[in-house]
């Protein structure tokens, strides 16, 4: 296995460039660590490529051209990479916004059905607040208030097509 002949001259071919690789991968990313990967990166396209090269061509100059498109596709990548983060970024904070939009508005909405509410005959809203606020059945109401099931049903009915027809009217429905 040692003595295969393109086994060989890529050990060569490592031996003789590999200082001047990494030095020129380091000139252009100024980061020791993306230098080494690079280098690296650079030979094993160098090894997918062996068959190309005859011995004793010069092949820093491939090598050379393997570098530089290395750092341009790592450059582009993390550009990329940039760009969606800041995109995810950038939903997010609409997201957020929008969110508080929501909030607001149900803020309002549920302002302006308390006014409706506190608008109705004092019975009537007595009633819906028990039912609805408190969870009360109509019974535990009817209990409470000195009144029959079919009255309490009949006042919170009256409640709810109040606040309906109320609501609608405000936000022209």
């Amino acid at each position: 296995m040692s003595d295969n002949p393109s086994r060989i001259l890529f050990g060569q071919l490592f031996e003789d460039n590999r200082e001047k690789v990494y030095r020129f991968a380091f000139k252009l990313t100024e980061d020791r660590l993306r230098a080494q990967e690079i280098t690296q990166q650079c030979f094993i396209k160098l090894w997918e490529n062996m068959h190309k090269v005859q011995e004793g061509q010069d092949v820093f100059p491939l090598l050379f051209v393997y570098v530089k498109h290395i750092v341009i596709d790592e450059t582009r990548k993390l550009y990329r990479e940039k760009k969606s983060l800041a995109e995810i970024s950038s939903n997010r904070q609409s997201s957020t916004d929008s969110r508080d939009d929501e909030s607001l508005l149900h803020k309002e909405f549920r302002q302006h059905i308390q006014r409706v509410i506190e608008k109705m005959p004092e019975q009537r809203r007595n009633i819906y607040l028990l039912s609805r606020d408190k969870g009360k059945s109509y019974r535990e109401i009817a209990e409470q208030l000195s009144l029959s099931p079919s009255t309490v049903r009949n006042h919170l009915s009256l409640a709810l097509q109040y606040i309906r027809r109320e609501m609608m009217t405000h936000y022209d429905m």
